[in-house]
């Protein structure tokens, strides 16, 4: 195998992300925050239907901590963070029928290091301790076109 089929190019290709939203409120003096404290947050994944015209789907991840914005909360800080990406489909190769599943399924872990790296950089910028997000397991998925067998197999 050779190094260029180790990094051969997948068939969906994302375009752009961008930053929705990104909100940090303290509640805090960052230097009296506990260095072993938890924080809790929470990911939301959404997706747009296809586009078949322009070979297209648009897909979010956000992050949420705080939400408890109206009561006493022990969390130094409340943070929303918002991404949007836009991913192009090879439709030579990929399915359009397995484009939302996709979408739904294995978009949010490539925006994951987006996430991450948002998440890391604002609570950083506003003095607190680095939330760092764990790795996570990735499922994979492929799609392979139906070919005819080789002349071979018949």
């Amino acid at each position: 195998m050779t190094e260029q089929d180790k990094f051969k190019q997948h068939p969906v290709s994302i375009e752009d992300v961008q930053v929705k939203e990104l909100f940090i409120r303290g509640n805090v003096h960052p230097d009296t925050v506990d260095e072993n404290i938890t924080i809790t947050y929470s990911i939301r994944v959404g997706h747009s239907e296809y586009d078949e015209e322009t070979s297209q789907i648009f897909v979010g991840l956000s992050l949420e901590t705080g939400q408890e914005l109206e009561e006493e909360s022990d969390s130094p800080y409340s943070i929303k963070i918002e991404l949007v990406a836009r991913f192009k489909i090879d439709e030579e190769r990929f399915q359009q029928k397995h484009v939302n599943d996709w979408a739904r399924r294995n978009a949010p872990f490539i925006l994951f290091p987006y996430l991450r790296e948002q998440v890391y950089a604002l609570t950083i910028r506003c003095g607190y301790k680095p939330l760092i997000l764990p790795l996570v397991e990735v499922p994979t998925f492929q799609s392979n076109k139906t070919a005819e067998p080789p002349e071979s197999a018949q």
